[in-house]
C-alpha cells in the first residue's frame, strides 16, 4: 500500500536546496583549504563522535540524494542527539566550559569544525542550535565565507554548508504546518457506505494503472495544424500544376511592379538600407544553410528580407515551391508586419502573405510567406518534425533571446542535417551576431548599416538644467502613492540588491556634477533610482509640447500598470489631457488589433501624438513619425531564483543595447531628441546585453515541450542551448513535472503528460482543464484558466481604489479569487447579451479588453479539448456539475498544486506559510487579502512573486479533504493515522480508520482519472458510488481540525525485561489526550463548537498558600485539586471538567470530536 501511495499523483516533492546538494555531489566536491594544525584541545576523537550527547553540530547530508523526510530519519538513526542542544547551554564540543562562553574559543572551535567538514567528502553541512553560536553568527559567517562555505541563520538554527543555502528550510522550522483532521462520524459512515458499495460493484478490469505513457486511445493533436497536402501519385501531373502556378506568380509580380502604385512602392523599398545589401544577402542564403543578418532598427530587414527571398524564387519560376515561415517574438509584430508586407506587394492579406498567432490568423491556400509567433512554429514541430514543405525559416529578433527562440534554435540546429535543402536565416537588431555565428559553426554574417537622422541625447542632469525642474524627496512620491512608497521604504533594508543596482549606486557615489548649477546638484542628490518619475515625465511632456517642434513622442515605461497610472495622471493635465491638442495612446504586447492602426497613423495637423509604450516598441514595431523619445531606463523583467524556486518580478535597469535601441526610435524621419531619465553615470554602469530569458525564468513548460518532441534527456538537450540554464533550474522544472504527474520517475511522459503537451499553456492550467472536463464542470474552469492567461480584468485606479475594491467584493463571497473571476465574467456575458458590456465593465471596474480576451480564449481552449477527445460538441453534458462550488475548489486544487499555503489564525489576523518560502503575504487586491476570517486551513495559489517580500497571487481556500484527495502524492507516516505530503512538509494526524478511508479514496480516484484519460469516451457517471463518496467528503468537511506544531511521531519503544512496551503515541509539547497543559484551550474549543459561552474560572488561595480553582459553564460548576499556583489550578479544574464530560464515553484519538458531539446533543436536549 505504501508503494501505491507514493506513485499516486506524481512524485514525492523535493525542495530545491536538496536537489542542489545532489547536483554538487555529482559535479564536484570542494577541497579543503590549507589549514594550520588544530590545537591539542580540538584533537580529541570525540570531535566527530555523533554519539556525544553534547554535540552542537550535525555531520549531516551524505552526498547521496535523500528527500527531506528520509534525511531526518537517517539523522535519528545516526545519533539520538543530533541537531538538538540545550537552549541555555554554553558548552562547546570538547572545550572546557568557560563562564559566559568565550567568543574567541567558540570561533576557534568552528574553524576546526569547518576544516573537518571540508576534508570529509561524505558530510555536507554543519547544523547548530547552540545559543552561543547564534550570538557569534556574524563571525561564524565571515569565517565560513573565507573558507568558501555558505552560511545562514534560520531563526534559532545556524547552518554552514558546502552548497548555497535557501532563505527558508522547512526541516528546521518547528512551526511548519501539522494538521489534526477531524470529521463528523456521520459523514464517515456515509462515505464508508458509498466506498464499500463502489468496491463491491467495481469492474474487475479496473486495476491500478501505470502513470507512464501509453498508446491507449489518446487523441493526438494532428488536427491542430494544417498539414501540407500530399502529392498526387501522378508526379508528372503535380509537377505541371506547380510549374503553372509558378509562372502565374511570376506574371502577377511583373504586372504589379509595372503599375504606377507598384513603382511608387518599389521606389520606397529601394531607399531602405537593406536594399543595398540585397545581392549579398541572397548570395549568402543560396550558398549557405545558415545565415546571420544584423541590422539596426529601421533598416528594413524584417519587411524586406522575406520579400527578397520570395521574389528571387518567383523570378526563377520556383515561387510555388517556396514556403517561408518568419517567426516574430510577439503577436503584434507578426500581425503588423504581415499587413505591411502584403500592402507592399499590392495584395490583400491572406493571399501570398499571411499571419498566424494565437486566437486568430489569416492564411490561404496560396500563402507562401507566413508570419507567426515562435510558439506557433513550435506547435507545428509537434506534428511535423521535419517541417515538410518549408523551404526557408526566418527567426527574427533573435537578439531578444526569448526562451522560445533559444529552444527553437536547438531544435532547428538538430534538424538541419536531416534537411540539407532547408535554409535558416537569423536576424538580429544588434551587433552580437558573432555569438549566433559561432553556435552554427561559423555561419556567415551580413550586416546592414542603418540609416537614421542624428539624435541628441539628454541625460537627467541635462534635463534638470534645461527645464529648471527640481527633484525633491516628495515630488517623486506621486509615482506610486504615499502608502506604497512608505511600504517600499520600510522593506528596502531587506531587499537584496542586484549586481546592476549596486553598480548604479557605486556610480552615483563616484559621479562628479560640478559643471552643473547648485539647484541641479541638489536635485540629483535626492534622486530616487527606484522611482520612475511620473511628475518629471509630465513636466517634460509639457515642456516638449510648448517649446519643441512638431513630432510624436514615444515614452518607454516598465509595464502596463505604470502605463495605466501615468495615462490617468496625464489625462488631468491642461494641455496633455486636451484631445484637441494631444492624441494620447498606449502600446503594449496584448493590445487588440483594432487599436494598432491608431499607433501607426499620423495625428491630425496641430495635434501631437504621445505614445506610452512598453519595451515592445524597442525593436518589434516601428512608428515612423516619432521625433522625441523619453526613456525611463527600466523594464519590468522576470528573474528566477532557482535556489529558492521563486520568480521575482521587479522593474530592472535595461542594457546598453536596449538604451541604444530606444534612442534610435527618435531619428526615423528627421533629427530627434532622446531624454533619458537617469544620469550618464548610471548609463555607464548598465550591462552590455540583457540576460537571456532561458536563464531567468522557470522552465516547466519548456521541459514539457522537449519531452513532447521526443528530444531525449531534458538536461542533456538544454546543455546544448546557446547559453544553457543553471542545472538546478532544470532539476526544479523536472521535479515539478513529476509532482504534478506529467512525467514519471524516468522522465517519460505519463498519460496525463501527453494530454498536457496538446494544450499550449502552462502545465497547471492544462491539468485544471483536463479535470474540469472529466468532472463535468468545464465552463467555469474554462473561464478561470482563460482569466489567469490574460491581464487581470479587475482594475484598481489609484484615486478610486476603495470603490474598485468594493466592486470586486460583490463577486467574492467564497474566499476565492478564481470563483470571483467566474462571477464577474458571467455577469459581463449576460450584459453583452443586452449590448451593455461596456457599461457593466465601467460600473464594476473591469477591463473590457480583458473580458473579450477571456471570451476568445475560452473558445480556443474548448476547441483544443475537443481535439484531445476529452469533450465533444455537447457542451451541456460537460457542465452537469458546474454549479458545485466544492467540486470547483477541488479541480482548482488539482491544477494549482503544489502551490499550497497554510492559513494559521493568530490573535489579530493570519499567518501564511509555504514550503519553500516560510512566511508569505497575499496581494492586496486578493479577495482573501481583505478577509478578517478564512474558515479554511489552506490556500492554493496560482503564482508567487518576489517583489520586496514574497506575495501570493490568485488564491482559493480549500479544506483538508480537498487537499488530501486532489493534491499531490501522499505518504503513509511512521504510525497509523499519520499522513505526509510534499516530502514531509505537510503532516496530517487523524484516526487510523479516517486515514485508511482517505488512502482508499485516493487510490480509486487516481484509477478513475487514469481510466478516463485512456478512454476519453467513458462516462464517469457509471462510477456513481465513488463520485458520491468524494463529493460528500469535500462538501461536508467543515474544517473542524486544527493546526498543531512541533508534534513528534515517536516510534514504539523496544520491549524490556522489566516492563511491557507502551503502544506508539502522538505527543507534542502538550498532551494530546484530555487534560494536560492545554486543557483550558481544549475545554473552550469544545464548548464553543457546541454553542456554549466560554467557561469562567474562579480561583482562591488557601491557608496553606495553595490555590483552588472552580470552572463554571452552562450552570455547572466543577472544582479542581489544590495546586501551587493560580495558572496550574485553572488547568487542573479544566482537566476535571473534561474528565467529567468524558465519563461513560469512549476515550481515544477521536475524543475531541466525541465530546463536541455529546455537548451539542446535550444542548439540544436541554432546549
Amino acid at each position: 500500500m505504501k508503494d501505491r501511495l507514493q506513485s499516486s499523483y506524481g512524485a514525492v516533492y523535493v525542495p530545491p536546496h536538496h536537489r542542489l546538494r545532489s547536483v554538487i555531489s555529482k559535479t564536484s566536491t570542494p577541497t579543503a583549504p590549507p589549514a594550520s594544525p588544530p590545537r591539542a584541545i580540538h584533537s580529541k576523537p570525540a570531535l566527530t563522535n555523533s554519539d556525544d550527547k553534547h554535540s552542537s553540530f550535525v555531520n549531516s547530508r551524505n552526498n547521496t540524494y535523500l528527500p527531506p523526510h528520509h534525511f531526518h530519519q537517517q539523522l535519528k538513526k545516526k545519533s539520538s542527539t543530533d541537531d538538538v542542544s540545550s537552549e541555555g547551554s554554553d558548552r562547546d564540543i570538547d572545550l572546557p566550559v568557560h563562564p559566559g562562553g568565550s567568543s574567541f574559543d567558540n570561533i576557534d572551535s568552528w574553524k576546526w569544525k569547518l576544516t573537518t567538514l571540508l576534508r570529509n567528502k561524505d558530510n555536507q553541512e554543519v547544523v547548530s542550535r547552540e545559543k552561543k553560536d547564534r550570538r557569534d553568527y556574524e563571525d561564524i559567517a565571515a569565517l565560513a565565507s573565507q573558507m568558501g562555505l555558505y552560511s545562514h541563520l534560520y531563526a534559532k538554527v545556524v547552518v554552514v554548508s558546502k552548497a548555497p543555502l535557501p532563505n527558508y528550510r522547512f526541516d528546521l522550522d518547528d512551526k511548519r504546518p501539522q494538521r489534526e483532521v477531524i470529521l463528523h462520524p456521520g459523514i464517515l459512515r456515509r462515505v464508508d457506505y458509498y466506498l464499500r458499495e463502489y468496491m463491491s460493484q467495481k469492474p474487475k478490469g479496473m486495476d491500478t494503472f501505470s502513470r507512464s505513457s501509453s498508446n491507449g486511445s489518446i487523441a493526438t493533436d494532428e488536427g491542430l495544424f494544417e498539414q501540407p497536402e500530399p502529392f498526387s501519385h501522378n508526379k508528372a501531373a503535380m509537377k505541371k500544376i506547380i510549374s503553372r502556378r509558378s509562372l502565374q506568380m511570376h506574371t502577377e509580380r511583373q504586372t504589379w511592379q509595372e503599375s504606377q502604385q507598384g513603382q511608387k512602392i518599389m521606389e520606397f523599398r529601394r531607399s531602405l538600407p537593406a536594399y543595398k545589401e540585397k545581392d549579398a544577402i541572397l548570395s549568402a542564403i543560396a550558398n549557405n544553410q545558415v545565415v546571420i543578418i544584423s541590422g539596426e532598427t529601421g533598416c528594413g530587414k524584417t519587411t524586406q528580407i522575406p520579400q527578397y527571398i520570395l521574389e528571387s524564387e518567383i523570378e526563377a519560376t520556383r515561387g510555388a515551391m517556396c514556403n517561408i515561415i518568419c517567426t516574430q517574438p510577439r503577436r503584434i509584430s507578426a500581425m503588423s508586419v504581415s499587413e505591411r508586407v502584403a500592402a507592399e506587394r499590392g495584395e490583400l492579406l491572406g493571399e501570398t502573405v499571411g499571419y498566424k498567432v494565437r486566437l486568430e490568423g489569416v492564411k490561404g491556400r496560396d500563402t507562401h510567406l507566413l508570419f507567426c509567433t515562435t510558439g506557433i512554429l513550435l506547435r507545428r514541430l509537434l506534428v511535423d518534425r521535419n517541417l515538410k514543405g518549408v523551404s526557408h525559416v526566418i527567426v527574427d529578433e533573435v537578439h531578444e533571446r526569448g526562451m522560445n527562440e533559444d529552444f527553437l534554435l536547438i531544435v532547428l540546429k538538430d534538424l538541419l542535417p536531416h534537411r540539407p535543402e532547408l535554409r535558416l536565416i537569423l536576424m538580429s537588431a544588434t551587433l552580437d551576431a558573432e555569438l549566433f555565428s559561432s553556435y552554427f559553426g561559423r555561419a556567415p554574417m551580413v550586416h546592414i548599416p542603418g540609416f537614421t537622422y542624428p539624435v541628441r541625447t539628454h541625460f537627467l542632469e541635462n534635463i534638470l538644467e534645461m527645464t529648471g525642474y527640481r527633484l525633491t524627496p516628495y515630488n517623486q512620491i506621486d509615482d506610486y502613492g504615499l502608502e506604497k512608497l512608505w511600504k517600499m521604504n520600510k522593506q528596502a533594508p531587506r531587499k537584496r540588491k542586484s549586481q546592476i543596482a549596486s553598480a548604479v549606486e557605486d556610480a552615483l557615489r563616484a559621479a562628479d556634477f560640478e559643471d552643473y548649477s547648485p539647484l541641479t546638484r541638489e536635485s540629483l542628490s535626492c534622486w530616487n533610482p527606484d522611482c520612475i518619475g511620473f511628475n518629471l515625465i509630465e513636466h517634460l511632456l509639457d515642456y516638449i509640447c510648448q517649446n519643441e517642434k512638431p513630432g510624436a513622442v514615444l515614452v518607454f515605461m516598465t509595464g502596463w500598470d505604470d502605463i495605466s497610472a501615468l495615462k490617468e495622471k496625464l489625462q488631468g493635465h491642461q494641455i496633455i489631457g486636451d484631445p484637441n491638442q494631444v492624441l494620447l495612446l498606449t502600446c503594449h504586447g496584448s493590445m487588440a488589433s483594432s487599436e494598432q492602426s491608431l499607433i501607426f497613423n499620423k495625428a491630425e495637423d496641430g495635434v501631437r501624438k504621445i505614445i506610452l509604450a512598453t519595451n515592445i516598441a524597442e525593436t518589434s514595431i516601428t512608428i515612423d513619425d516619432v521625433v522625441f523619445v523619453i526613456d525611463c531606463g527600466k523594464a519590468k523583467e522576470t528573474s528566477y531564483d532557482a535556489l529558492n524556486n521563486t520568480p521575482c518580478l521587479l522593474p530592472s535597469w535595461i542594457s546598453k543595447v536596449s538604451a541604444k535601441q530606444r534612442r534610435g526610435r527618435a531619428g526615423r524621419v528627421q533629427p530627434g531628441e532622446c531624454y533619458r531619465l537617469y544620469p550618464r553615470c548610471v548609463y555607464d554602469a548598465f550591462a552590455d546585453y540583457q540576460l537571456p530569458e532561458i536563464l531567468r525564468t522557470p522552465l516547466q513548460s519548456l521541459c514539457l515541450q522537449i519531452k513532447s518532441l521526443k528530444l531525449g534527456s531534458i538536461s542533456e538537450f538544454l546543455s546544448r542551448a546557446l547559453q544553457s540554464p543553471e542545472l538546478l533550474a532544470v532539476q526544479n522544472a523536472i521535479e515539478y513535472l513529476k509532482v504534478i504527474g506529467a512525467l514519471d520517475e524516468n522522465e517519460n511522459l505519463t498519460v496525463l503528460g501527453r494530454y498536457l503537451t496538446m494544450l499550449p499553456m502552462e502545465p497547471k492550467f492544462g491539468k485544471m482543464l483536463v479535470l474540469g472536463a472529466i468532472f463535468y464542470c468545464l465552463d467555469p474552469i474554462l473561464t478561470i484558466v482563460a482569466g489567469l492567461s490574460v491581464r487581470d480584468p479587475f482594475l484598481s485606479p489609484l484615486d478610486k481604489k476603495d470603490l474598485a475594491e468594493a466592486a470586486k467584493a460583490q463577486f467574492s463571497q467564497d474566499y476565492s479569487d478564481h470563483l470571483a473571476l467566474v462571477r464577474a465574467y458571467e455577469g459581463w456575458k449576460d450584459s453583452e447579451m443586452d449590448l451593455a458590456g461596456y457599461e457593466y465593465c465601467w460600473k464594476n471596474f473591469l477591463s473590457a479588453q480583458s473580458m473579450k480576451a477571456i471570451d476568445s480564449l475560452r473558445k480556443e481552449f474548448y476547441l483544443l479539448l475537443k481535439d484531445t477527445g476529452l469533450v465533444d460538441s455537447n457542451s451541456t453534458t460537460y457542465n452537469t456539475w458546474s454549479y458545485d462550488e466544492h467540486l470547483l475548489r477541488a479541480v482548482i486544487c488539482y491544477g494549482l498544486y503544489p502551490g499550497i499555503c497554510s492559513v494559521v489564525p493568530n490573535e489579530k489576523s493570519f499567518s501564511f506559510k509555504t514550503m519553500e518560502d516560510g512566511q508569505v503575504l497575499l496581494y492586496s487586491n486578493s479577495v482573501n487579502g481583505r478577509e478578517s476570517r478564512i474558515p479554511y486551513p489552506w490556500l492554493v495559489f496560482n503564482e508567487k512573486i518576489k517583489v520586496n517580500s514574497i506575495f501570493l497571487r490568485d488564491s482559493t481556500a480549500v479544506s483538508d479533504s480537498v487537499l488530501l484527495l486532489f493534491g499531490g502524492s501522499v505518504l503513509k507516516g511512521d504510525m497509523d493515522g499519520h499522513i505526509k505530503m510534499l516530502g514531509g512538509y505537510l503532516e496530517f494526524f487523524m484516526s487510523p480508520s479516517v486515514a485508511e478511508m482517505y488512502q482508499s479514496l485516493r487510490r480509486e480516484l487516481e484509477e478513475l482519472i487514469q481510466t478516463k484519460l485512456l478512454n476519453p469516451r467513458m462516462d464517469i457517471h457509471s462510477h456513481h458510488a465513488l463520485l458520491s463518496a468524494i463529493r460528500l467528503l469535500i462538501t461536508e468537511d467543515q474544517g473542524d481540525g486544527r493546526f498543531v506544531f512541533n508534534r513528534q511521531v515517536l516510534q514504539p519503544p523496544k520491549p524490556s525485561a522489566v516492563a511491557v512496551a507502551a503502544p506508539p503515541t502522538l505527543m507534542s509539547r502538550t498532551e494530546s489526550g484530555p487534560g494536560g497543559d492545554n486543557s483550558k484551550s481544549q475545554l473552550q474549543t469544545l464548548l464553543t463548537r457546541a454553542g456554549y459561552a466560554a467557561p469562567i474560572y474562579k480561583t482562591k488561595q488557601e491557608k496553606n498558600n495553595q490555590f483552588l480553582a472552580t470552572v463554571e459553564f452552562n450552570g455547572v460548576q466543577i472544582m479542581g485539586h489544590p495546586c501551587n499556583n493560580k495558572k496550574q489550578a485553572e488547568k487542573d479544574a479544566a482537566a476535571e471538567a473534561l474528565e467529567w464530560l468524558l465519563e461513560g464515553h469512549q476515550r481515544g484519538h477521536d475524543y475531541i470530536e466525541q465530546m463536541s458531539l455529546f455537548l451539542k446533543k446535550s444542548k439540544k436536549e436541554h432546549r
